[in-house]
């Protein structure tokens, strides 16, 4: 067989943060910043990635924990052999232009680039949706990471100049248009952080258990008056995401109806939303969200788990590179952080 080339994008999320492990809505779009894998048939799995200078082998059957990159592709192996799926080694390289450890994604795109190459090698037969559910089996069960579906689902299914709307719940999804003239910059603040993070999981089980007391399946059952017969941290936190899973759907609408202004109110409230009742953003992306909003953007949030990571801002297509070069000179003389950015658009899913 010949070389493969995978090209698997990161995801930002635009709206409908933290929703996603309650089944609410969630807006992601695949961006045009990839992980490439290359690669050949093999009797092993030999991949060296380019990001850590290094290469790796196991046995497709030798599925042991590393605590390494390595375990996201041995996670892909363990899910497909505990679905059922024979396959084989392979020989190659990961490289590309996504960075690592921003909070764009980085270990979904690397996972559904391994699918995808899989699928094609071995002739699977998988579709986008199974790729999406495989890879998030592996890396809730395999690697240990509790994420939603979300990363995953975008990565997957992701379109040139969309963003998707879709139901966590129920899997529906909807392309809703991204407006030609605005881009999106995404800062990544250098500030590290760990998803698999204590902090991330306790919010994650306070929100069950939340839903649980009301006797709710998902977040997008609940109103703000049912809020009131819980303990205090459990509405603040279970509070935020069900004004979130509404905010979900007004920027779809607003998107719908070229209103990018309105878009951009609806990302500044959610910003100061999750930053207040959920407690996960930081000094650093408070930083650069206000210094958005000085800076004419129409709007910016931080995006992702939070904890530090990325934030993005919306801005017109013409001065985004300006914007970006402005807000990392100033965010610099504040902090000491090896921040970056970069100005993205909506992008074809793996490939």
């Amino acid at each position: 067989m010949a070389m493969v080339r995978v090209e698997s994008p990161g995801r930002v999320n635009l709206i409908g943060e933290h929703t996603d492990y309650t089944f609410g809505y969630v807006m992601p779009m695949a961006i045009n910043l990839y992980t490439v894998l290359e690669g050949e048939k093999a009797q092993e799995v030999t991949l060296y990635s380019e990001h850590f200078k290094e290469e790796r082998s196991f046995k497709p059957d030798q599925l042991n924990r590393e605590n390494a990159w390595i375990d996201y592709v041995k996670g892909i192996y363990w899910v497909l052999k505990k679905e059922g799926y024979s396959v084989g080694g392979m020989k190659g390289k990961i490289s590309g232009d996504l960075p690592i450890g921003a909070g764009l994604s980085s270990s979904a795109s690397l996972e559904l680039a391994v699918l995808e190459f899989l699928n094609k090698a071995y002739s699977l037969n998988l579709s986008r949706l199974e790729m999406a559910l495989l890879a998030k089996k592996a890396e809730n069960e395999f690697v240990g990471v509790p994420c939603g579906i979300l990363d995953q689902f975008a990565i997957a299914f992701g379109k040139k100049d969309h963003v998707i709307f879709l139901d966590t719940d129920t899997l529906k999804y909807e392309y809703v248009p991204f407006p030609e003239d605005v881009s999106m910059v995404v800062f990544y603040t250098g500030v590290k952080r760990e998803l698999a993070s204590s902090a991330y999981a306790e919010r994650r089980v306070i929100v069950k258990e939340a839903l649980s007391i009301l006797g709710k399946r998902t977040s997008k059952e609940v109103s703000e008056e049912e809020l009131s017969r819980l303990p205090s941290l459990y509405a603040r936190y279970l509070g935020y995401i069900v004004r979130e899973n509404r905010r979900v759907l007004k920027v779809r609408d607003a998107l719908k109806s070229g209103d990018i202004v309105r878009v951009g109110e609806l990302l500044m409230e959610a910003h100061w939303d999750i930053a207040r009742n959920y407690e996960v953003s930081c000094e650093e992306l408070d930083f650069f969200v206000r210094k958005a909003k000085e800076l004419n953007a129409y709007g910016a949030r931080l995006t992702g788990a939070g904890f530090g990571g990325s934030a993005i801002a919306l801005v017109d297509r013409e001065e985004a590179q300006q914007f970006g070069e402005k807000i990392l000179r100033e965010y610099k003389e504040r902090f000491p952080w090896e921040a970056r950015y970069f100005v993205v658009e909506p992008a074809e899913g793996v490939k």
